[in-house]
């Protein structure tokens, strides 16, 4: 697989959010309906503009966390005034970046392979940070994109390595 690890800086997000169900299955139907919303209402347009940090793009941002309520929110990176939007901040943390491309469904299969095929054998762990989805071409039939997961080392990979 693609990727980079990338070590970045905490970083403010604006946009709008909706709470996530700890039964994932229940979001597969949340997400979709708030960028379709996000779309016809002028949401997206209004966050294109407020992009103002290195990180460009849309971003679909995952916080699953033990310690937070889950959301999920369509944001941008940026310093300027929330005004009529939620902010958050993504701590720093180390990232595994994965580039994708194709439609919205391929980026899920991106996910999916990530879990299941790079996680257990890269000598990484997840960090607790949100998961974010960066839209650098948000058209949904050829959507250019990256898959933000935060990681650690692996705390048993040099264990496994000396044995």
């Amino acid at each position: 697989m693609n990727y980079h690890i990338e070590t970045k800086d905490a970083f403010r997000i604006i946009g709008v959010s909706a709470p996530l169900h700890r039964e994932i299955e229940n979001n597969f139907t949340i997400v979709p309906k708030m960028w379709e919303y996000a779309v016809v209402d002028g949401t997206m347009q209004k966050l294109a503009g407020m992009m103002d940090t290195p990180l460009k793009g849309l971003l679909g941002v995952s916080v699953c966390s033990d310690e937070e309520a889950w959301k999920y929110f369509i944001a941008v990176a940026s310093t300027k005034e929330r005004g009529e939007f939620d902010e958050y901040t993504i701590p720093a943390s180390t990232w595994a970046v994965f580039p994708g491309s194709g439609t919205n469904q391929s980026i899920q299969e991106l996910e999916q392979r990530i879990v299941t095929e790079w996680l257990p054998t890269s000598g990484y762990e997840y960090a607790n940070a949100p998961d974010i989805e960066v839209y650098l071409n948000p058209d949904p039939q050829n959507a250019q994109y990256e898959v933000w997961i935060a990681v650690m080392k692996n705390k048993n990979s040099r264990k496994q390595f000396k044995e």
